[in-house]
């Protein structure tokens, strides 16, 4: 049901590992969102509280660290929740930007 409403689209940039150089070599992809535009307070993976300047809804497994092209903005994933659905698996991911 979820995936009806994400009518919009955003390029994933993700870690697939290290190179020789211990350095992160990315990936990207493009996928379906439902973007928000909405300032708000989050915490970060440490716990700090840090502003969010939008909520996104996806389907894929987006991580911390990852980053989301929307717009022509790159933008860093803060922090990211899983939904889950009436039977208990995850539904989608709510992620804040």
């Amino acid at each position: 049901m979820m995936r009806d409403y994400l009518n919009q689209a955003a390029t994933w940039h993700y870690v697939t590992g290290l190179n020789s150089y211990g350095e992160p070599t990315t990936s990207s992809k493009t996928i379906k969102v439902r973007w928000e535009g909405k300032r708000r307070l989050v915490r970060d993976n440490q716990g700090r509280e840090v502003v969010s300047e939008a909520r996104v809804f996806c389907v894929d497994a987006v991580k911390p660290g990852d980053e989301l092209e929307f717009d022509g903005r790159r933008w860093p994933v803060i922090a990211v929740s899983s939904v889950p659905g009436l039977d208990g698996a995850v539904n989608h991911y709510e992620v804040a930007v």
